[in-house]
C-alpha cells in the first residue's frame, strides 16, 4: 500500500482520538468531524464502504450537535443542561 495514503489514514484516527481530549464542546465536534471527513475520505479510498458509512454518520451528527449548541447560544465550554436544572 502507498505509505502516503497511509499516513492519510493515520492522520484521520489521530484527530478522532485528539477530539476526545478536548474540553471544549464545540472544538471537540470541530476536531472530531476533521478527523472523520479524513478517515472517510480514506476509507473511500481503500474501498472500505462501512467505515465510509460510519464516518458519514459521524459527521451528520457532529454537524447537527453543532447547530444545536450554535441556537442554544451556550458558551463553548459550557455542558448541556438537563430537563431536571431547567425546571429549578
Amino acid at each position: 500500500m502507498n505509505i502516503y495514503l497511509e499516513i492519510f489514514g493515520y492522520l484521520g484516527t489521530a484527530l478522532v482520538l485528539l477530539s476526545m481530549m478536548m474540553t471544549s464542546l464545540t472544538k471537540l465536534r470541530i476536531v472530531n468531524m476533521a478527523g472523520s471527513v479524513v478517515s472517510m475520505i480514506y476509507a473511500m479510498l481503500v474501498n472500505t464502504w462501512p467505515v465510509v458509512l460510519l464516518n458519514a454518520g459521524m459527521i451528520l451528527i457532529n454537524a447537527l450537535q453543532l447547530i444545536r449548541l450554535k441556537r442554544a447560544g451556550r458558551k463553548e465550554n459550557q455542558p448541556p443542561t438537563t430537563p431536571q436544572e431547567e425546571t429549578k
